[in-house]
């Protein structure tokens, strides 16, 4: 499980290091702040993993936990509940 949620991050090059046996779990919706991910954003992203580790390796998901402090994040319920359901459109779209 992989964070790649924002620029900070670095590029998928690192991928490249994944065993043969593993799936790679793509962290690519941040839970620190509402910003509005789109499935067209997370599908490019996926695909430009895919150039390091093949695409029925890869998995997506949100980038932690959405309480990861004491104080939890700047975030909504509702924002929460969209960024899942962007993630699952997202997966549909992908792989079906």
């Amino acid at each position: 499980m992989l964070e790649y949620d924002d620029e900070r991050s670095g590029s998928f090059e690192p991928l490249k290091a994944v065993p043969d046996d593993k799936i790679a779990v793509l962290g690519l919706v941040t839970t620190k702040t509402s910003r509005r991910e789109t499935p067209q954003e997370l599908i490019a992203r996926i695909q430009e993993a895919s150039r390091f580790v093949p695409l029925e390796r890869l998995a997506l998901s949100p980038q932690c936990g959405f309480s990861t402090s004491i104080v939890g994040n700047r975030i909504t319920v509702a924002d929460e509940k969209r960024k899942l359901k962007v993630i699952v459109e997202t997966a549909k779209a992908v792989w079906g």
